[in-house]
């Protein structure tokens, strides 16, 4: 059975700051392990909350670690970091907008911002 990643335990991964656990998840993403996109977005909350992080590195972060991971949505996934990089749009928004670019999805909204945003990202 494959691992699926919390948060925690990507954390860990990314910022090294405990080598036994950073150790513990190299070896489930060696073995195969998955993140969704809600993990992602909980990553994107930390990174950037809570260590400042600024948004083109938490996206260049989570990119690589989605290049070693499984994803199901992983086109969304990493349009959505794309979007967020290069915006001042919450993860969330971005992940919307990048359901309608990748995938064709209608998204209703009444937030004219997002509407704006996925004006730009089209049919």
């Amino acid at each position: 059975m494959e691992a699926l990643l919390d948060a925690n335990a990507a954390l860990r991964y990314l910022l090294e700051d405990n080598p036994e656990q950073a150790e513990v998840t190299a070896t489930a993403i060696a073995r195969g392990a998955e993140v969704t996109i809600e993990m992602l977005a909980e990553c994107v909350y930390v990174l950037s909350g809570v260590y400042g992080v600024p948004r083109s590195r938490i996206a260049e972060s989570l990119g690589i670690l989605l290049e070693e991971v499984s994803c199901r949505r992983k086109n969304v996934a990493a349009a959505a970091l794309g979007l967020y990089s290069g915006s001042s749009f919450d993860f969330v928004d971005c992940v919307l907008a990048a359901e309608r670019q990748e995938c064709g999805r209608e998204v209703v909204t009444f937030d004219k911002r997002l509407g704006a945003l996925l004006g730009k990202v089209g049919d």
